[in-house]
């Protein structure tokens, strides 16, 4: 589904093409000098649709590409908190905004962080889904052990035994590839309750003033910074297969 930039939300909504329909129309039947000082009404009245951050947020989690359905769940519940704390600062005053505006800001990163990874990880996922699809493993192994096994002729033997290898090799490969996937969705849960933590961190500091609020906000966003370098450690460091 094609999703609209917040620019050309603004562009198209209905307002703001009555005025510059009204600017053209004015330039053209009474003097010309209001189209361009129309125009520039437009222009900043398309900007500050664009510049929306509701209609942001919205068109950025719209792009996100979809992920595997072990790690969309997970991520959904992320991408609920993002939206919960956004409402939240959304809702308070100016003042308290800007307090709070590093938070929102580092909630986005680690939640783009945690999509990067639930992407990466989608591919393997699929490859064990198709791989579980295509062999049972423990049969096949099983199947080979008892043909090597009442095999006489040693050259027939040696060949069984190098295909039970390869199928050995891929079963632990595939091993390594679901262990790792239960690390990242392991990784995920923590994630998404460090996330809820979070928002209810957002509510105290909300109730608390902007002055009293911005003597915590260092702490927050250096626990989020922390969150999101940890995610980024453990992406470099997962096994590669």
């Amino acid at each position: 589904m094609t999703t609209r930039s917040p620019f050309l939300t603004g562009l198209i909504h209905p307002l703001n093409l009555l005025l510059l329909a009204l600017s053209v129309f004015a330039g053209l039947v009474s003097a010309w000098w209001m189209f361009p000082i129309g125009l520039v009404v437009w222009l900043i009245m398309v900007l500050n649709v664009a510049r929306d951050p509701s209609l942001r947020i919205s068109h950025q989690m719209q792009r996100r590409e979809p992920l595997a359905q072990r790690f969309q769940g997970r991520f959904d519940r992320l991408e609920r908190s993002q939206v919960s704390i956004f409402n939240t600062l959304a809702s308070a005053p100016p003042h308290l905004q800007r307090a709070l505006q590093p938070v929102q800001e580092d909630v986005k990163r680690l939640v783009d962080e945690a999509h990067a990874l639930c992407r990466r990880m989608t591919t393997l996922e699929n490859y064990r889904l198709v791989m579980q699809s295509q062999t049972d493993v423990e049969a096949e192994l099983q199947e080979l052990d008892d043909v090597i096994a009442s095999s006489e002729d040693v050259l027939t033997r040696q060949e069984y035994e190098e295909s039970r290898r390869a199928l050995q090799r891929r079963a632990e490969k595939l091993a390594l590839v679901s262990r790792q996937l239960d690390r990242v969705e392991a990784q995920l849960v923590s994630l998404s309750s460090e996330m809820e933590g979070v928002m209810t961190e957002v509510v105290r500091l909300q109730a608390m003033g902007a002055d009293e609020a911005k003597k915590h906000v260092p702490a927050l966003v250096e626990r989020l910074q922390k969150e999101t370098a940890e995610l980024k450690a453990f992406e470099r460091n997962a096994v590669e297969v």
